[in-house]
């Protein structure tokens, strides 16, 4: 009898602390849980946009008015670019950096960031127009698709690379060129006489290498960083357009954070823009062009006659592809955008 008790006190001891150590370890854990914020890009970690991706993390974890362990995944490692911003869709991904050519499929109306022979050629005039009230309006357009869009990170001019020199109007009849899935990029190589072929980007390098492809179109860290220059030989400095990343996040994580974590985020964004952007025209300064010239890669000026033809055989149409495509909703902002950028001159 007196073991029966004994037992009995030993089983309730022994269920009081297993108790006791169970809340605990509850109440720790509770108090230890944050907000998982997963930051992902597709490009190599030691790009400009990937180490800015590392900043911008870093900043979040260490603002006090935010409660959160934000992690960068670099590379396509959560996914594709439509994986990802099916992501940013349903909750599963908190911020994606990629251009805009891939939120296209999602929101027509961002597909005005992929004209060519539109934004300005400069830095400080680019800037200008990335703060100006028609950006803002455009952003503000893909919360409706469940994707809040913050900032947008300069990332450098595009310029075409291919077999033989893209320096002419001329020069690109013909040619097959990869395209991202954007209609105004497909349009952009329809009018200058290619063939646009959609391929991932992954794909490119060995495309150009075996030569299913003829030329691609990017800034210059981009073409050092996949090594474009190596099974391409003829880089032409167009500067015709822009290939910016929008910065943008899951809505249902958006909404969920208070108005202060929110501020500290776009602080964040915005100091990580500026490092990307310093970065990467110290990279094409110190590495990349260095690099074209020791791999006898010929890196070609293109004059102004040249550009204003190709400015004129093209960007009327793309207007007016963006316009049919975008209605009067794509007019608005057009105009917009047209108005900001008079006020530069």
């Amino acid at each position: 009898m007196v073991m029966v008790k004994n037992s009995s006190r030993k089983l309730k001891t022994t269920a009081l602390l297993a108790a006791t150590v169970f809340t605990t370890g509850i109440l720790g854990s509770v108090a230890e849980a944050k907000t998982i914020m997963k930051l992902t890009h597709v490009v190599p970690a030691k790009a400009p946009r990937g180490q800015g991706a590392e900043l911008t993390a870093k900043l979040i974890n260490e603002d006090k008015r935010c409660d959160i362990d934000a992690k960068v995944f670099h590379a396509a490692q959560l996914g594709g670019t439509t994986d990802l911003i099916e992501g940013l869709q349903i909750g599963s991904i908190e911020l994606v950096i990629l251009p805009g050519s891939f939120l296209v499929g999602f929101q027509p109306l961002v597909g005005i960031l992929d004209f060519p022979f539109f934004w300005p050629r400069d830095r400080a005039s680019l800037a200008k127009i990335h703060q100006s009230d028609s950006m803002k309006k455009l952003l503000a357009t893909t919360t409706e698709k469940g994707v809040v869009s913050l900032s947008v990170w300069h990332t450098g001019f595009k310029v075409w690379t291919g077999n033989k020199p893209l320096t002419s109007f001329e020069d690109f009849k013909g040619l097959k060129a990869r395209v991202m899935p954007s209609g105004v990029i497909k349009e952009q190589a329809r009018l200058l006489g290619m063939t646009a072929v959609d391929m991932p980007f992954s794909e490119t390098y060995s495309a150009l290498q075996n030569k299913a492809i003829d030329a691609q179109e990017n800034p210059i860290t981009t073409n050092f960083f996949m090594k474009f220059h190596e099974v391409q030989k003829n880089i032409s400095l167009t500067n015709h357009g822009t290939l910016d990343q929008l910065i943008m996040v899951s809505k249902i994580f958006w909404d969920k954070q208070s108005a202060q974590c929110q501020t500290g985020i776009r602080e964040a964004v915005d100091a990580g823009g500026k490092f990307t952007q310093d970065l990467t025209y110290s990279i094409i300064d110190k590495k990349a062009l260095p690099s074209f010239a020791k791999t006898n890669t010929k890196v070609m000026d293109v004059d102004d006659a040249s550009f204003n033809k190709m400015k004129a055989k093209v960007l009327p149409g793309i207007e007016a592809y963006y316009v049919k495509t975008n209605g009067k909703r794509g007019q608005a902002i057009l105009d917009a955008f047209k108005a900001d950028l008079k006020k530069l001159k």
